[in-house]
């Protein structure tokens, strides 16, 4: 009996149910299916998986490319895309949020057996991540200085701590670090802002707004309200993964 969970992401019941069939078969228990985005999350939220099987066309307003691409920011779990499509363009768009594999449909038992014993073998091997007290709230960084970045401003660089910046906004080739006491604008893009602050302490949630979590006061699908005032527009693609990075009590 092996204990990994896995999940199956898939649309078409015939299809999830064969994937689940030949998992039991290879000795696979803690098994999941989710036919949709919404459920995907769900299932990822409570229970975790050590791995996920995507259907790329999967149906409604998310496909597997960017449902992935928000499973990965909740959880540290291969993705292996299932697809019955050779597009060029659909699979440069899955190669970049770096997937475990492919399956190409049809599929048989061996193709199954030989994507989860590499994948989750590779898994284990993975060397796990290294925590430390002086670090705590904060991404493993290579960086002496751990609780604040250095921004170049005229001619010096300024110390300008992460609690003291509220979020961050685009605008063409620039960006406006909006901070406690003053404001910088800096030729960068948001991609490289992204790399720059720490993921346990902001979150893109909008082609142009990064925002630091700790500032947010309200929100609803469409904006974000900080603390410091200024409400910001949270993008429809970037909301599932926004509401997974914090802990909510809804109605059941």
């Amino acid at each position: 009996m092996k204990e990994e969970r896995i999940l199956i992401v898939e649309d078409d019941i015939n299809i999830a149910e064969n994937i689940e069939e030949i998992l039991e078969l290879l000795g696979y228990v803690n098994i999941d299916t989710a036919n949709s985005a919404n459920q995907a999350i769900k299932v990822v939220k409570k229970y975790r998986p050590d791995l996920v099987f995507m259907d790329i066309k999967l149906k409604g307003d998310k496909d597997g490319i960017e449902l992935g691409e928000i499973i990965k920011q909740m959880v540290d779990a291969p993705l292996v895309f299932v697809t019955s499509y050779s597009d060029p363009t659909i699979i440069e768009r899955a190669k970049r949020i770096n997937p475990a594999g492919f399956i190409v449909k049809p599929f048989n038992t061996n193709d199954i057996h030989a994507i989860v014993e590499i994948v989750l073998y590779n898994k284990r091997a993975k060397p796990a991540p290294v925590s430390s007290a002086t670090v705590a709230n904060i991404d493993e960084s290579p960086y002496l200085v751990t609780d604040a970045v250095f921004i170049k401003s005229d001619n010096a660089y300024e110390r300008v701590l992460y609690k003291d910046i509220y979020y961050v906004e685009a605008n063409g080739n620039m960006v406006t670090i909006y901070c406690k006491g003053r404001n910088f604008t800096i030729r960068k893009s948001m991609k490289d802002m992204e790399e720059k602050l720490p993921s346990s302490l902001f979150l893109r949630v909008q082609k142009s707004f990064i925002v630091q979590l700790a500032q947010i006061e309200s929100f609803n699908t469409k904006d974000i309200s900080l603390i410091s005032g200024p409400v910001v527009q949270v993008g429809r693609q970037y909301y599932n993964g926004f509401l997974a990075k914090l802990n909510t009590i809804t109605e059941s």
